[in-house]
């Protein structure tokens, strides 16, 4: 694998649906890291890579999600500090730049008792060199009025939100009609443009299908609601960890309309102004103990935005899914436009046509064939 096909796979972080993004970057290593972990002693980043000279004692597994910290805290990929697929190369100075701050981050978090107050992103807040001066104040800040208390009114409770979001979605018995779903479309990542194809069936089967331009190529993702695997131009793959775990609730056919069978506890906990909208923002609290904020608009009743944090060795990583363009479809209405943020990474999907209850063969769930 070549450094423009290794940057493009690494940028594109694929699959290219509304499943899960599985990154296809290092299967091989991955498998390996995975197999050393069954263990009983869990390998360290310095047992099971190379050329570790900082962070030798975090968890082998946990150091992608590390290294999707940095990159996302600095708006970068790994090819900044990295040659790919030699990882391991110090032939830039970024690389050892980074184990400079790293010692320095760490260094100010043993003043606070080793807990994790500076990060990466306290500085550089998305950008590769941090701002060394404070910003000036906005032009209409010595001109604003005196805004005039305004009484606000009674937030809605969940079940309000709730009920008022089914019912602009066409209603529950609507959806439950429903055993199958197939949207086809397009999809944009890192400015590379492709195509992808997803089958779903109730409760929770999930087929998809993209195509990139080469090098990257086509991917299979497959859960037949227990297992998953990924077909890429590597080999076919199976899923486990908290891959397979995400892939298990974003397959799920009712994800994004029964809401609150997917939490334990969910509350109202306030208003928000989002790009001169306003949204109701309910949090809820999953069996697994990880927390989502929904977004309602103010205006429409329907969902605009899911968004989660996922903790790393460094700090947390903010994620989201956005819907928007909301159409009818049948007797319900569905979005057209999805947009997910994972980390500094964006991955916008455009849906151009969804069938609903057209039939799906049950072996299209399963583990898909080799490519020859």
């Amino acid at each position: 694998m070549n450094a423009r096909t290794h940057k493009l796979i690494c940028q594109a972080i694929v699959v290219l649906t509304p499943i899960c993004f599985v990154l296809v970057i290092s299967q091989h290593n991955e498998g390996r890291v995975t197999a050393q972990q069954t263990a009983t002693q869990p390998k360290t980043a310095e047992q099971a890579f190379k050329n570790i000279k900082v962070i030798k004692s975090m968890p082998a597994g946990q150091l992608q999600n590390a290294m999707q910290f940095m990159g996302a805290s600095l708006g970068v990929d790994c090819s900044y500090c990295h040659t790919p697929p030699a990882m391991e190369k110090d032939d830039k100075p970024a690389k050892e730049t980074a184990r400079r701050m790293l010692l320095m981050v760490n260094e100010i978090n043993h003043n606070f008792g080793d807990k994790t107050v500076v990060t990466c992103a306290t500085c550089h807040r998305g950008k590769p060199k941090p701002v060394d001066m404070p910003p000036l104040p906005s032009l209409s800040a010595p001109f604003a009025a005196n805004s005039a208390s305004v009484t606000e009114q009674p937030l809605p409770t969940v079940d309000e939100i709730l009920d008022r979001y089914l019912k602009a979605l066409g209603g529950m018995p609507a959806f439950e009609k429903l055993t199958t779903r197939v949207r086809t479309g397009s999809v944009d990542i890192a400015g590379v443009h492709g195509t992808f194809e997803l089958y779903e069936g109730v409760p929770n089967k999930s087929l998809f299908i993209g195509s990139l331009p080469p090098p990257i190529g086509s991917v299979q993702q497959v859960f037949n609601g227990t297992n998953g695997w990924v077909r890429n131009q590597n080999g076919v793959f199976p899923m486990s960890g908290d891959g397979l775990a995400q892939t298990q609730r974003e397959s799920a056919f009712f994800g994004d309309v029964k809401l609150k069978e997917q939490f334990k506890l969910m509350s109202v906990t306030g208003k928000e102004r989002l790009d001169t909208r306003d949204f109701y923002v309910v949090q809820g609290t999953r069996p697994d103990n990880q927390v989502e904020k929904l977004y309602f608009d103010v205006a429409t009743g329907l969902l605009a935005r899911r968004y989660w944090e996922t903790p790393t060795y460094f700090g947390v990583i903010p994620n989201a899914n956005d819907y928007e363009d909301y159409r009818k479809v049948g007797s319900v209405r569905l979005p057209f436009l999805i947009r997910k943020a994972r980390a500094s990474r964006t991955f916008l999907q455009t849906i151009s046509e969804y069938k609903l209850n057209v039939r799906i063969e049950d072996e299209r769930f399963e583990k898909p064939a080799a490519q020859k």
